[in-house]
């Protein structure tokens, strides 16, 4: 472990040292530049990289455990070089600088995956560089999510089930599609390859052996309503949505639920009770969604402490932040987490069973919560109250 974060720490100096040193007019100084970046990022299981322009630099930053730390700035001058590369890279027209654009890197010799999107900006074209692989292939079950043990105990139970909805809630980035492909993992197992299993996605972020996955294409007049539409004919018994993103898409997917397949499906919500609101606020008819959603589930990450970090007094450092725990440890800083304290994420969730609620009235209350998840971890010195604070803010 530490051999290697040293090896990290080496070629962020390394990095550093070519940027400062480089001549950036050199023509082939945006394609060594790249291809360096996607590498360390690769290497550093960096979930994202952002070339940011400025207006006298490019800003080069990647998020680590969820988190954006700055890496440098360029010149000025060589920031569309740069942000071409990535495009050409992806595929994606070059001379195009008016509009967003959307494309993928694929290089099986350096095992990456990129989405990279880019975005016009009042100092140039923005680009984010998605590391799809880092962390995805290494969780291909729902044993190795880290799940608290009674969310993943429903969760198998309710993906056993031939029809209903299994929702995967949470803000952006809180590791929603990478629990939502678990999901399907666990089926193909569980399976033996004896259901059929679809996706729909925009985009397909990951390949899943045992699963036809189809992406979105707007220009191709090809929608996520369309696509499900189309789907429902060939006759699938497990569907994979990546985002029910409006109402006809969730009118569908939930019709569908209730029709003989199941679906699993991810959606931006604060909560398991949020979800469900958020459902009827669309126009879903919330018998509908009583009777077709059998389990949702919201979830959040927080970050590991590193080994550096030490115990502390809980009336001191948790109970004033509401976090309610006897026991408590907080972050230092070393070479080792560089600085941040923290290496590595974990999960934090809650469900709420829908499948076993009455016909009438209301569900049972979410099991296990977002606080409660989070004090255990708080409790086992996995993470820290500030941490919990950062992600869950302050306790209603």
């Amino acid at each position: 472990m530490c051999a290697t974060v040293a090896s990290r720490r080496d070629d962020i100096a390394q990095f550093a040292a070519f940027v400062n040193g480089a001549a950036t007019s050199d023509a082939k100084f945006a394609t060594e530049f790249v291809s360096r970046l996607l590498r360390l990022a690769r290497d550093a299981r960096a979930s994202d990289v952002h070339l940011d322009p400025t207006s006298d630099a490019l800003e080069v930053r990647w998020r680590l455990d969820g988190v954006l730390h700055s890496l440098g700035r360029l010149p000025k001058d060589v920031a569309p070089n740069v942000v071409a590369r990535a495009k050409v890279l992806a595929g994606l027209l070059t001379y195009e600088i008016a509009r967003p654009q959307e494309g993928r890197i694929c290089d099986k010799s350096l095992e990456l995956e990129v989405r990279v999107s880019t975005f016009p900006t009042l100092f140039g074209e923005r680009a984010v560089l998605r590391m799809l692989s880092s962390g995805e292939k290494s969780l291909s079950s729902l044993a190795q999510l880290g799940l608290p043990a009674a969310v993943e105990s429903e969760l198998q139970r309710h993906l056993a089930a031939t029809s209903g909805a299994v929702l995967v809630v949470g803000p952006a980035g809180s590791g929603k599609t990478t629990t939502a492909y678990a999901c399907l993992r666990e089926v193909v197992a569980t399976s033996g390859g004896g259901r059929s299993i679809a996706s729909l996605e925009d985009p397909v972020e990951v390949a899943v052996d045992g699963v036809t996955q189809s992406q979105i294409n707007l220009s191709a007049g090809f929608d996520m309503a369309t696509g499900l539409r189309s789907l429902l004919r060939l006759d699938p018994e497990v569907i994979l949505i990546g985002e029910m993103r409006d109402r006809t898409t969730a009118e569908i997917a939930l019709q569908a639920a209730l029709t003989g397949q199941l679906v699993v499906t991810t959606f931006h919500a604060g909560n398991c009770t949020d979800a469900i609101r958020r459902l009827v606020d669309m126009g879903i008819a919330d018998y509908a969604v009583r009777n077709a959603v059998r389990l949702v589930i919201a979830q959040r990450l927080v970050r590991r402490l590193c080994t550096c970090a030490k115990s502390a007094d809980a009336a001191e450092h948790a109970q004033p932040l509401g976090v309610k725990v006897s026991d408590c440890r907080v972050a230092i800083g070393c070479d080792e987490c560089r600085g941040t304290g923290y290496v590595g994420r974990s999960l934090i969730a809650e469900w709420q069973d829908l499948g076993n609620s009455p016909a009438e009235g209301t569900p049972a209350p979410p099991g296990n919560n977002l606080w409660t998840s989070a004090e255990s971890l708080v409790e086992a010195g996995v993470t820290s109250p500030l941490e919990v604070v950062r992600v869950l803010g302050f306790h209603p």
